[in-house]
């Protein structure tokens, strides 16, 4: 088996994000990289060097989240990798950073796919799946998938063979249904999704080409945060203080991004409300009650304020359609009295 490498992008994402927490370049340890590896986005280096910067830097700052913060940060920095799951699942057997830590192992009955991932053993990197690279994979897988899967993670399981004794630090990350001590490492989820085209009017407006990127980290934490509970949604005092910021912070992490906490909720609700609709899994009546709303009135007011035409509606829409309006609405989009 070779050397276990990647490109040095993925050593500035890191840096950057250390940077962040507050950890200087001039305090890092000694690293052994090739001489053009800080300026050079192309240059290779060794995933180890990474995992070991990655391990100390969780030793100088133990009450952060910083491996499934570099797992969502490396995602958000890459491009669409492909267009459905199903294709995803092929290209992530082949040449790739992940297929080289781990073998996939996807099983099919017609209604449920159960996706295993193995660790390969590598002679750089331990026997056993380490916490850290668990913790990178896992918030860099649910961040790529997320267009795919973003209104339906009440569907999906993640099987964990560690045991997960603080499951609530997973909630900003990768929320969905946990199990811990599981025989294997793997998702769980309907067998639809996999061929379900990646749309990107299934998450919320954010601005992602940022020069604040902590900004757009928090921004998409607070999402998953709120995607997780939509019909009785933290308010913005817990939500801060999930994503341990004060208020006054958190509110101008989100406005950095081009959001604010009534805007990210209202688009929230009505992305899953579409989706259930076109799906026929509630009713109008039943969604409104299901997503939070204190009224059928207050609902369908804002549906149709975001998407431009109503609820009993929507099946009038081609469904290659149903996204336009709702992508071009108001910046400003607030929630109608949930």
């Amino acid at each position: 088996m070779g050397p276990l490498n990647c490109n040095a992008d993925s050593l500035h994402i890191l840096l950057r994000l250390l940077a962040s927490n507050g950890i200087k370049t001039k305090q890092l340890p000694p690293m052994d990289l090739p001489a053009d590896a800080l300026f050079n986005s192309r240059s290779r280096i060794a995933v180890s060097q990474i995992l070991n910067l990655l391990d100390w830097a969780q030793e100088q700052l133990p009450q952060q989240n910083l491996a499934l913060d570099y797992g969502l940060a490396l995602a958000l920095h890459q491009p669409p990798l492909f267009s459905t799951l199903a294709e995803g699942c092929v290209l992530l057997q082949e040449d790739n950073l992940l297929s080289q830590l781990f073998s996939l192992h996807p099983e099919n009955d017609g209604e449920t796919c159960h996706i295993e991932l193995r660790w390969r053993a590598h002679p750089a990197l331990p026997q056993r799946l380490p916490d850290t690279i668990l913790d990178v994979m896992l918030a860099w897988l649910h961040a790529r998938c997320l267009p795919f899967i973003a209104t339906s993670h009440r569907e999906i399981q993640l099987f964990l063979p560690q045991t997960c004794e603080q499951p609530q630090r997973y909630a900003a990350y990768v929320p969905l249904a946990i199990r811990s001590n599981a025989p294997f490492l793997a998702i769980r989820l309907p067998q639809r999704l996999l061929h379900v085209p990646a749309d990107p009017h299934n998450l919320p407006s954010l601005q992602t080409g940022l020069s604040t990127r902590v900004s757009l980290l928090i921004s998409c934490k607070a999402a998953n945060l709120l995607r997780a509970e939509l019909p009785a949604p933290p308010s913005l005092e817990q939500l801060s203080q999930a994503l341990e910021l004060s208020e006054r912070t958190c509110k101008r992490r989100l406005q950095d991004s081009g959001t604010h906490y009534q805007k990210l909720l209202s688009e929230l609700r009505l992305i899953q409300a579409r989706d259930w609709l076109q799906r026929r899994i509630f009713n109008v009546t039943q969604l409104s009650a299901e997503l939070g709303y204190s009224s059928v009135a207050n609902f369908s007011k804002a549906f149709k304020k975001w998407c431009g035409y109503s609820p009993s509606q929507l099946h009038l829409i081609p469904p290659d359609n149903t996204h336009i309006k709702a992508a071009a609405a108001d910046q400003q989009l607030c929630e109608v009295d949930a």
